[in-house]
């Protein structure tokens, strides 16, 4: 009789940790995904995680139909990859039928599970990228911050990262081509291709808001540059020493079914409007209040903005509850969203580990036309 009594209790509490796994992942988007490899890959293969990952400060976040290799792109001790594939098994999350920023968050939240297990505030950087992606070095040394870079453009990119540390670092790409040269930049405008984001930018800017992927998967993007560029401008950091491009372009609709290729940003822009409480204002990194609605005053996607690129220094990344609660409508499902992410264990432990209070945050807001 005890011994069925036991069995009943087994059975009642594996059936409540699979609900609450259920109920978990979906909240998050991704329900229905695979884990299709060991959590810590033993292979030392090119894209592959070597044995020794647990101590890497950057982990690659890799999104495509099939694993396949990336030109310059292998994994070392500090450099763990993942990757996510929705047409066939051989990444190391199988996930059909998402889209790019519901990929992407499930590749992040496969990436805190990993860094969870550390006890060292787990990876520096989070870096996002296409498969498709080619990243090759600038010659032209005008744009180099240092006299002498690596030859691997990812190992150069890297150290670009631990010598700024960005909240968001980015690649040059096609549209800042004909800028003048210099090491480093402030851009509104930067493409998803290959986004490296510090850790501490999990407290909002990530994960992606995928709210509006069912009008077009180009405004998950939006959020990210405008976000970053209230929060962050003077620390999300444009490297010029290498430049991304990649083989398929959306926009000419050689991904068929992939984007509805809307690019009216207005609808992602006054969607997020709705997002702040319009009767409260913050203070700013530069002493100033403002009310976050005064950051749509212009355009909805700017094609430059002023400012001059920052290392990070005392700059504070973590944006803390008691901004966001003043400064966002709370009643908002996406701001409750983001409040029950930060509340999740293993978020809050990468943000703030033992801290018991969380340091203050004060914006770096663009400047507002």
């Amino acid at each position: 009789m005890a011994m069925k009594k036991c069995f009943h209790v087994f059975l009642f509490a594996v059936g409540s940790v699979i609900l609450l796994r259920v109920q978990y992942t979906a909240r998050l988007d991704f329900p229905d995904t695979v884990i299709t490899r060991s959590p810590i890959s033993n292979s030392t293969g090119e894209n592959d995680s070597p044995k020794r990952t647990r101590k890497s400060q950057f982990v690659y976040l890799v999104q495509g139909a099939s694993r396949r290799p990336i030109p310059g792109l292998k994994a070392t001790p500090n450099r763990e990859i993942i990757w996510l594939t929705y047409r066939d098994k051989t990444g190391d999350i199988y996930f059909p039928n998402s889209t790019h920023a519901t990929g992407r968050n499930r590749l992040l939240w496969e990436a805190i599970e990993r860094a969870a297990k550390r006890n060292d505030g787990g990876y520096l950087y989070y870096l996002f990228l296409d498969d498709d992606l080619l990243l090759t070095n600038e010659e032209n040394k005008k744009r180099w911050w240092r006299r002498k870079l690596p030859r691997n453009p990812y190992d150069r990119f890297e150290m670009f990262l631990l010598d700024f540390q960005p909240a968001v670092g980015f690649p040059r790409y096609s549209f800042n081509i004909h800028d003048a040269p210099a090491p480093v930049g402030v851009k509104y405008n930067f493409d998803a291709i290959f986004n490296g984001f510090h850790r501490h930018t999990i407290s909002f800017l990530l994960p992606y808001i995928s709210d509006l992927d069912h009008t077009s998967w180009f405004f998950a993007q939006w959020f990210v540059i405008h976000i970053s560029a209230v929060f962050y401008n003077s620390n999300r950091v444009l490297c010029n020493a290498v430049y991304a491009n990649n083989a398929r372009h959306h926009s000419i609709n050689m991904l068929k079914g992939a984007y509805t290729d809307s690019e009216d940003f207005r609808i992602s822009r006054d969607y997020f409007r709705t997002w702040i409480n319009k009767n409260n204002t913050v203070e700013t990194a530069k002493g100033g209040k403002i009310n976050l609605l005064q950051t749509f005053k212009g355009q909805a996607m700017y094609t430059d903005i002023p400012g001059k690129a920052r290392r990070k220094q005392s700059m504070e990344y973590r944006v803390s509850t008691k901004f966001i609660t003043t400064a966002f409508n709370t009643s908002h499902p996406g701001i409750q969203k983001i409040l029950h992410w930060r509340s999740l264990p293993k978020v809050k432990n990468i943000l703030y580990g033992s801290e018991k209070d969380e340091p203050d945050f004060f914006p770096d807001v663009f400047p507002l036309h």
